[in-house]
């Protein structure tokens, strides 16, 4: 008999097992090398979120029949072996006037196209890397993720001004990811 629900019955409780809180994580972005420099740094500063963490990678189904029942099976295919990450962050301005974050985010896609003069990357060229670790309200690592070769693969957020408009100016960066590596801690072998 389970008894009724107690402060002294439930084992997270007892035990004091801490929740996961969402906003105990960091994003740390190797720049591709062409234009790694001392702010790189700073991203890790202006990172306010991050959506697109990839999760078990599904598969679709196989339908096999015999007569009208039909049985499934996990097709022999993944549906997604790549991961696409959006990044927010919010840009200001430094001493001389830098939008730092903008131009690190601007000479990153100007890697794989530049519009000022149509030049073309190679992909060893504007490839960098992100890794983001997830911990527990004392820094304990609890899962980590290594995303190699990540680039950026849309437009930036554009300006939109206006003279009634008070917000600050906040910076969505696209990332392709190709490969990633995950490390979580009590993870089932399988």
């Amino acid at each position: 008999m389970a008894g009724l629900p107690h402060f002294d019955n439930s084992t997270a409780a007892t035990n004091y097992y801490e929740p996961i809180f969402l906003n105990q994580f960091e994003v740390i972005i190797n720049l591709p090398s062409v234009i790694q420099g001392t702010n790189d740094a700073l991203l890790v500063e202006h990172v306010t979120d991050i959506t697109g963490l990839p999760e078990l990678t599904g598969v679709a189904t196989v339908d096999q029949y015999y007569k009208f029942a039909r049985r499934t099976f996990a097709s022999g295919v993944p549906k997604k072996t790549d991961a696409q990450l959006k990044i927010n962050f919010e840009v200001n301005l430094n001493e001389e006037n830098d939008a730092y974050v903008y131009n690190m985010m601007r000479a990153w896609g100007d890697l794989t196209f530049d519009p000022l003069n149509g030049r073309q990357g190679l992909k060893k060229d504007y490839i960098g890397s992100i890794k983001v670790v997830l911990f527990n309200k004392a820094q304990e690592i609890f899962r980590e993720f290594n995303f190699n070769p990540a680039y950026l693969y849309d437009t930036l957020t554009v300006m939109d001004l206006g003279y009634k408009k008070d917000g600050l100016y906040k910076l969505t960066a696209n990332f392709q990811c190709d490969s990633y590596k995950e490390t979580r801690i009590g993870a089932i072998e399988v």
